[in-house]
């Protein structure tokens, strides 16, 4: 991009912020229209009346004159930045910006002071009807700037964006800013209630036809174009920012987290600010959520808020748990590196435990290369034996469809476990750091019952109180027994059977 093309560019951005600058003309229009029309109706029945004196005529061009200096003064930051690029000069602008209304009306007062005072200073070209008219017009120009300059400020999108970062327009902008209901409440008044109180007061005075008409003409046409600059300042400076913040907050509804940008500092951007501090507070549990999600249950936490059945502080219940664990597991990865060793494990995981999940279980936790998994109508699995044992069948299916796949470096075998009793469900640890877990005989049962599969020459094997489980269910699956059979650290036997 060639240095006139920048240029060019740069003049682009800041033509929002140039437009501004016509404000002196502005005001001249509307100080005039309310001066003639105040002078009028305060003393035009009056001799001499309607004619305003050479001073305040005099006062009226030195204003104007100091006004259009100050102003280009306040803008000249603008002016070099298109030549020069200075970033230094982006942060002045900006200052001006945040505090725009603050500086013209500092500018206005200064102006009209420095204008009445030269004005008053010869005796007797000022009259009292002068002095209450400027008084009126000075009224109508400080409604003049608010409406005026919001109506400018509600489109300079293109200036603001040139000006700050997108991350900056996450945020409100700091300075001085006037309140949507007093910008409303200064449109109505000094577009509306001035106007009528002026024409009530010229007909109260009994003000000539011919000295009236030509005056109100003017006041009316300048009152309806502020009153309609005014409206759609409104329009664009809060109805159309609200319409987009509800489209906004629809699409968070969806699961898409957009920030809104802030263009201003007034009660709009306060109320962006808010929405965009909501969508990072959601983001970033979101992103928790993610993170953390594929470290502990889901399922669990899901479960918990959903119903709130469980009392976090330890709850007896009833429930199938299942222990999935590869069978010489070192010696298949021995030749694998630390990273290939994880790739392995994820793709095998990624094959075995959707049945659980398909089946109404709940992954309690993985250990190594072991998956535990339980069973509960507390979490969702009504017929808990039949819902442990068909994912059993179903991560047969899927360990073959792992092993065709090529993606381990030879085939895998695996021992399933699955035992139903009671257990206890709780938070176990310290208050720095608690797991939400599942204790109790029928885990370590479980665990025993994984352990004896290859003892026993099968991959899934199951208790009696499995089957007792089952019910009439039991018909739709082929199982053998084999036997009693001691497991370790239990005093007894216990009845075993293969799932076939």
């Amino acid at each position: 991009m060639t240095a006139k093309t920048d240029k060019a560019e740069r003049k682009k951005s800041m033509n929002e912020f140039f437009s501004l600058l016509t404000v002196p003309f502005m005001l001249n229009i509307i100080g005039s229209g309310f001066f003639d029309m105040a002078v009028v109706a305060f003393g035009g029945g009056a001799p001499g009346g309607g004619r305003p004196g050479r001073g305040l005529s005099f006062g009226f061009s030195l204003s104007f004159g100091l006004m259009v200096l100050a102003v280009y003064l306040w803008g000249r930051p603008a002016f070099t930045y298109v030549r020069t690029a200075e970033e230094r000069l982006k942060h002045v602008i900006r200052r001006r910006l945040a505090n725009v209304y603050r500086d013209a009306f500092f500018m206005l007062l200064a102006a009209q002071a420095a204008a009445l005072a030269v004005s008053s200073s010869a005796p007797g070209l000022v009259s009292k009807t002068e002095l209450a008219a400027a008084a009126v017009s000075l009224l109508a120009q400080c409604a003049m700037l608010v409406v005026y300059i919001d109506a400018n400020l509600s489109k300079q999108k293109l200036l603001i964006e040139s000006l700050y970062s997108p991350e900056e327009l996450s945020r409100p902008r700091q300075g001085f800013f006037i309140p949507v209901s007093t910008k409303i409440t200064v449109m109505v008044a000094g577009f509306a209630l001035l106007p009528f109180a002026l024409v009530y007061l010229a007909s109260f005075n009994q003000v000539p036809w011919d000295l009236l008409s030509p005056r109100l003409v003017i006041l009316i046409f300048v009152s309806s174009v502020m009153l309609i600059t005014g409206l759609g300042s409104i329009h664009n400076g809060v109805q159309l920012p609200l319409n987009k913040l509800i489209e906004r907050m629809r699409a968070v509804a969806r699961g898409e987290y957009v920030k809104t940008r802030i263009y201003f500092s007034d009660e709009v951007a306060s109320l962006k600010a808010g929405y965009n501090e909501m969508v990072e507070g959601l983001k970033e549990r979101e992103a928790l959520h993610d993170t953390f999600g594929k470290y502990l249950s889901i399922e669990i936490a899901r479960e918990l808020i959903k119903n709130k059945k469980v009392n976090l502080g330890g709850e007896d219940m009833e429930a199938a748990v299942m222990f999935c664990d590869i069978r010489n597991f070192t010696p298949l990865s021995e030749n694998l590196s630390a990273s290939g060793v994880v790739e392995f494990l994820n793709k095998y995981f990624h094959y075995i435990t959707p049945p659980i999940t398909a089946n109404n279980g709940v992954i309690n936790k993985f250990i190594g290369d072991a998956v535990m998994a339980i069973y509960t109508p507390m979490l969702g699995s009504e017929n808990f034996t039949l819902d442990a044992v068909r994912s059993a069948l179903e991560m047969r299916r899927a360990l073959a469809e792992f092993n065709a796949s090529g993606a381990a470096p030879a085939p895998v075998e695996f021992g399933i476990g699955v035992h139903s009793g009671r257990l206890v469900a709780g938070n176990i640890g310290t208050l720095a750091r608690l797991e939400f877990t599942f204790i109790g005989d029928t885990v370590n049962i479980a665990s025993r019952l994984e352990s004896k599969t290859k003892d026993l020459g099968t991959d899934i094997l199951v208790s009696g109180p499995v089957l007792e489980g089952l019910g009439r269910e039991k018909q739709n699956f082929r199982f053998e027994s084999v036997g009693r059979v001691a497991l370790k650290g239990k005093a007894g036997q216990m009845e075993l059977y293969k799932l076939l």
